[in-house]
């Protein structure tokens, strides 16, 4: 990213590292409950990090957006964010990164609907949807 290599990446941000145990992620959201903080996060372990945010603030990145696949209108824009993210791999113009808001039932304790409300109330308000920094704008 640092380097502006034409890459895209995806990244999935579910908030804790689901395939090997639940543990407390980067991601974390403030309070939530982890198999390493079992409290639940709070200051001492830091705030929740803002990755696409942190990377329009340096010069390689050239597209990074946030987006969910929870509803149909989300995942319209999901899909046309990684259309856009891949033209410009293609055209040689910079690092992508596509932030993709996921749920994790088993992880989190609670069921698929209760998992989709917690993604829309809190991890969308910790991290909310759209496109951050776009080819053309003003850094």
């Amino acid at each position: 990213a640092v380097r502006g290599e034409s890459i895209t990446a995806i990244f999935v941000n579910n908030g804790n590292y689901g395939m090997t145990g639940g543990q407390m992620a980067p991601t974390t959201l403030m309070g939530h409950v982890t198999t390493t903080s079992p409290g639940g996060r709070n200051v001492s372990h830091g705030h929740p990090l803002h990755v696409a945010d942190m990377l329009a603030t340096i010069k390689g990145p050239s597209y990074l957006v946030r987006a969910s696949a929870d509803t149909p209108r989300n995942i319209r824009d999901l899909k046309k964010y990684v259309k856009r993210a891949f033209q410009r791999q293609v055209n040689n113009e910079g690092f992508s990164l596509v932030e993709v808001l996921g749920i994790c039932p088993t992880n989190w304790g609670k069921s698929v609907p209760d998992s989709f409300t917690l993604l829309r109330e809190e991890m969308m308000a910790e991290f909310p949807l759209g496109e951050i920094k776009v080819p053309g704008e003003v850094e």
